[in-house]
């Protein structure tokens, strides 16, 4: 399929503007060009086990992430004041959390912990 029958394939099917189409699709271009270039960047070094405690090191494809304190407090905050509430915050969809807040799924998880660890729950 040539990309002139795909742009009026998309126009067809989504009744999406053919100068829109052609908008997403560039856009579309420009991210896998940046993927392909963070892919062929070199990636963070593995660190060793540790053998004196028994653990493995985290691996570079597994991130550890802590979130800051205040980053969590932030959102139980915002949480707490969003018609949702804090029920979303704890039982809503993590992904959807975390997009709704703008926050990462890592602080999502961390401002739950600490909700149930308080007793919190709904």
């Amino acid at each position: 399929m040539t990309e002139s029958e795909l742009l009026t394939e998309l126009t067809r099917r989504t009744g999406v503007s053919r100068a829109n189409v052609e908008t997403v699709l560039a856009a579309l271009a420009e991210i896998r060009t940046e993927q392909r270039r963070r892919d062929e960047a070199p990636g963070p070094t593995p660190r060793p086990s540790n053998a004196e405690s028994g653990t493995e090191a985290a691996s570079p494809y597994q991130p550890s992430c802590t979130p800051d304190d205040d980053e969590v407090q932030r959102l139980i905050r915002d949480a707490g004041s969003h018609p949702l509430g804090l029920e979303f915050l704890l039982e809503g969809d993590l992904c959807a959390v975390a997009t709704l807040f703008g926050v990462h799924a890592f602080t999502v998880d961390a401002a739950r912990q600490r909700l149930k660890g308080q007793g919190a729950g709904v």
